[in-house]
Order: C-alpha cells, then structure tokens, then sequence
C-alpha cells in the first residue's frame, strides 16, 4: 500500500480566534440580560399570585357591603399586613379596595426589593368589576369603588411588569 504524506494544518490565526471569542461573549452577555429580566417576571409574578386571592375577598366584601373595604380585616384577611409574604413578595396590604404589593424578602431581586405594585377596582356598568394595575390606564367606561382609593403608579421598573400592568 502506498502511504500519503502527513499533511499539517495550521490552525487557526490569532485574529479568527478573536472574533469567535467576540461573538461568544456578545451573544452571552445577551443571554445573561435576558434571563436577569426573566427572573425577575417570575419573581414578580407571585405578587400577582397573591394578589389574586386579595382581589377576591374585596369583590365579595364590595358586593355585599357596597363600598370597598377600608383594610385587610374589612375584606375578611387578617389585620397585618406581613401576614401575606412569600419568598419574593414581603407584604400585601388593602387600601379602600385597593391591593398594595410591596416586594421584598431574602431571595428577591435587588431590582424589585422595596418597590410596590398596586391593583386598583373598578366598576363597569352592570356592577362587573375591572382590575387596573401597573402603569395601564383606567378602563373606559369605569369608576373607582365606591369608597374605593385612588391608583397609584408602581415604583417597579415597567419591564418588568405583565403585559396587562404596562
């Protein structure tokens, strides 16, 4: 059998190594940014969660008193607020109606630590009750609860909010 001659390669160049090492860290300084604001959705998500069970004493507690409960105890929820806390979320308060979530706790991001987000009713006609939250505008056609507090605007950076809160 006849043999081929070994042939060598030479590699690649300095500069072909550099613009792979550019695009590599490029493409994971994206990655990392975009899994930042992923995880911080997600930790602002159990905000909604508990949210969710607030919205629903108050709706019951408006329907069968007709104003919106001034607190917590008033919408059948203990009277502290720091009753409601999870790993992400450090309280949950009732203000006229209005449900106050304000993030915190061990695990939380430091991007949402200490800021707040609000869920403000109000009332369509036929008596349906529409929830306003984050930087969205007031639903047309609509009024606050009676007796219900005004919004107030999130201190939680907007992209990092659901698609109904912007």
């Amino acid at each position: 059998m006849k043999q081929r001659p070994i042939k060598f390669s030479r590699g690649f160049t300095l500069i072909e190594l550099m613009i792979v090492s550019a695009i590599i860290g490029f493409l994971a300084s994206l990655a990392i940014a975009s899994y930042q604001t992923y995880t911080v959705r997600a930790q602002v998500a159990e905000g909604l969660n508990f949210a969710a069970g607030a919205k629903v004493l108050i709706i019951d507690a408006y329907t069968h008193d007709g104003i919106a409960p001034a607190n917590r105890l008033a919408a059948g929820m203990t009277a502290t607020d720091t009753d409601t806390r999870g790993r992400y979320v450090q309280s949950v308060g009732i203000v006229d109606g209005r449900v106050d979530i304000i993030f915190g706790g061990a695990r939380a991001h430091v991007d949402i630590m200490g800021r707040t987000l609000s869920f403000t009713p109000y009332e369509l006609p036929g008596n349906n009750v529409i929830w306003r939250c984050g930087v969205a505008a007031a639903p047309a056609n609509s009024a606050l609860l009676n007796g219900g507090a005004d919004h107030i605007a999130p201190t939680v950076v907007p992209r990092y909010l659901p698609g109904v809160c912007r």
